[in-house]
């Protein structure tokens, strides 16, 4: 199914696109609970970067953007289950986390954008 059309030349998203989209927002949301867990309910990083993958990626309602937030709020709940305080394990999980996130942000970026080169910004 065409979703846009960059430069004049339609692209299509793949099964693969639609499985690593919602894993992203799965990562986003483990990571978001676990920097609550740290620094507390007024820190929005994370949810601030799946905040701009929704506009991006599925800005409308429907059923990619259902299951971006559901990977969102169930990465979250398994995250809050998993760490319960602030500690090594919690910090060092962040930081995992967010290397698992750019890792899957470069291959989405690499296979889902036609003529796209170059370097992903870090979500540091």
């Amino acid at each position: 199914m065409p979703v846009s059309v960059a430069q004049g030349q339609g692209f299509f998203r793949g099964q693969d696109y639609y499985r690593d989209v919602i894993a992203l927002s799965e990562i986003l949301g483990k990571a978001h609970a676990v920097r609550l867990i740290c620094n507390g309910r007024n820190d929005q990083y994370w949810r601030g970067y799946m905040q701009k993958l929704l506009d991006l990626e599925a800005p409308y309602e429907g059923g990619l953007r259902r299951s971006m937030v559901n990977g969102f709020n169930a990465g979250f709940s398994t995250a809050s289950s998993e760490y319960q305080s602030c500690d090594s394990r919690a910090v060092a999980a962040e930081k995992s986390l967010a290397q698992d996130g750019k890792a899957l942000t470069d291959q989405l970026v690499l296979g889902n954008i036609p003529n796209r080169t170059g370097r992903i910004e870090d979500f540091d």
